[in-house]
């Protein structure tokens, strides 16, 4: 093993489980998650969202390897409060997206950081991963061109801090009437060219059946999890033992898990559905523990030298 490689392996296990499966609960959402206490966003208070957040946060991160936290609600007040626990990893959400519910994806497509955002302040706040959405189509080639690159200067930029970075490429329409039907290939070829620009995890949209999946699988060189977008509970525990047989190493999960927690509840259907929220992060860590892959990245102690230690960082 490269000694150099040292502390990505030791940040990637802190956000895997102790038998090497990512189970990680997404808490990141930023005005999607808003909405669900008012269409109107401009409406709910901050304080609203972020203590909506952190009763997830503490109720979840027993049962996740990691949590997935935004910078604006949940990450800086997750770890000031101690409501996150030590012994769960956390990954950081490195982009800023704009809200654009009318049109699909959701958002708007540019692939923007957020400003002041950097994997250096993320690594001296003792996060353990990076994350980085962006909306993909291979087709329009100058601005697949400029986010390949953006995606392989941030992964440089990330692993000078020895910090992993989890990559989410998305597939999605180029207009109302195009359907589905490349939607599959589209998705395996992202893997395929994503893999090889340094990227440490990819986060990846079901691409629809189970060889699909394997092909995906073929054309990965890292491990990948699987993203819920969105999906009802129950189809996305399907989507995700499909893809466990296939080689997944586990699932970053949103709104399929916790998705009927949040808003304006009365606080007993609250309680109730963080509970159940909880349960299916079970379901979903039992599924990929049956059928996943665990992520492997190690070295016997013979291939480290005594003096191993001079040559890290350097």
């Amino acid at each position: 093993m490269d000694v150099q490689r040292l502390g990505m392996v030791r940040r990637l296990a802190r956000i895997a489980t102790d038998d090497g499966f990512f189970c990680v609960a997404a808490l990141d959402h930023p005005e999607n998650y808003v909405a669900l206490f008012d269409k109107d966003v401009s409406r709910v208070p901050h304080q609203t969202v972020v203590d909506s957040k952190l009763h997830l946060v503490s109720a979840l991160s027993g049962h996740a390897s990691a949590v997935l936290l935004d910078p604006v609600y949940s990450l800086g007040q997750a770890i000031a409060t101690g409501t996150l626990p030590g012994s769960v990893g956390v990954i950081a959400p490195i982009e800023l997206l704009t809200y654009t519910p009318d049109s699909p994806p959701g958002w708007a497509l540019p692939t923007v950081l957020r400003p002041q955002w950097t994997p250096e302040k993320i690594a001296k706040l003792g996060a353990d991963a990076v994350k980085l959405i962006l909306f993909y189509r291979s087709e329009l080639a100058d601005v697949a061109a400029e986010q390949r690159k953006l995606v392989a200067d941030l992964a440089a930029a990330c692993h000078e801090e020895r910090l992993p970075l989890v990559v989410e490429p998305i597939w999605y329409p180029l207009s109302p009437d195009e359907g589905d039907g490349g939607r599959a290939d589209a998705i395996v070829a992202a893997v395929a060219e994503f893999t090889l620009l340094g990227v440490d995890v990819l986060k990846v949209q079901f691409p629809g059946s189970a060889a699909a999946c394997r092909d995906l699988d073929a054309a990965a060189t890292v491990p990948w999890v699987l993203l819920s977008e969105g999906a009802g509970f129950e189809d996305f525990a399907t989507q995700m033992e499909i893809a466990a047989k296939a080689g997944a190493s586990g699932y970053i999960a949103g709104r399929a898990v916790w998705g009927d927690a949040v808003g304006h509840l009365p606080a007993g259907e609250r309680d109730a559905a963080v509970a159940r929220a909880a349960d299916r992060l079970d379901t979903l860590t039992a599924i990929v523990r049956r059928h996943g892959r665990p992520w492997q990245e190690r070295a016997t102690a013979s291939e480290l030298s005594s003096t191993w230690y001079e040559a890290f960082g350097v």
